[in-house]
């Protein structure tokens, strides 16, 4: 074996090694019954039901918030490419639309809408196709839940 082959050889040794601990998500995304198993696996509750289009849709809760995941771009299978975390504050007061404009310039990934009441709605959007894994997800779950306890304490919720 030639001294380049060995170091191929080698590099992709390492390289697999690196991966094989990494799950990966499906390359067409997941589905309603795999997201939900993923959260029930982290101790959340995770209700598996539709929504108007008959693609999964899933109602759970983090830290006394309940939050609702979307799923979209789904194929015949509904395995589907992205999901979006979504939760929404009946406020006895709407709140204000520079309220939530700042929030919006402030924070990335968390953005906040105003419904024709003025309560607002958040949402984070994940793909989850193409090579991602669950640790990526996870983290991925991390900002969300992270990031919806910081906007209730911004909203007073």
């Amino acid at each position: 074996m030639s001294n380049k082959a060995i170091i191929a050889l080698a590099a992709a040794t390492v390289l697999m090694a690196g991966t094989s601990h990494a799950q990966t998500i499906d390359k067409d995304g997941m589905t309603g019954p795999e997201v939900q198993a993923w959260l029930q696996k982290g101790g959340y509750k995770a209700e598996l039901t539709k929504d108007s289009s008959d693609d999964p849709l899933i109602n759970s809760a983090a830290d006394g918030q309940t939050f609702k995941i979307y799923f979209y771009d789904c194929n015949a299978a509904k395995r589907c490419k992205a999901l979006q975390f979504s939760a929404g504050f009946d406020l006895k007061t709407p709140l204000a639309l520079e309220k939530a404009n700042t929030w919006n310039r402030k924070n990335r990934y968390l953005k906040v809408y105003l419904d024709d009441d003025g309560d607002p709605y958040v949402q984070y959007d994940v793909n989850v196709n193409a090579g991602r894994t669950v640790a990526g997800l996870d983290d991925d779950f991390g900002v969300w839940t992270g990031m919806i306890g910081d906007f209730t304490t911004y909203i007073g919720w």
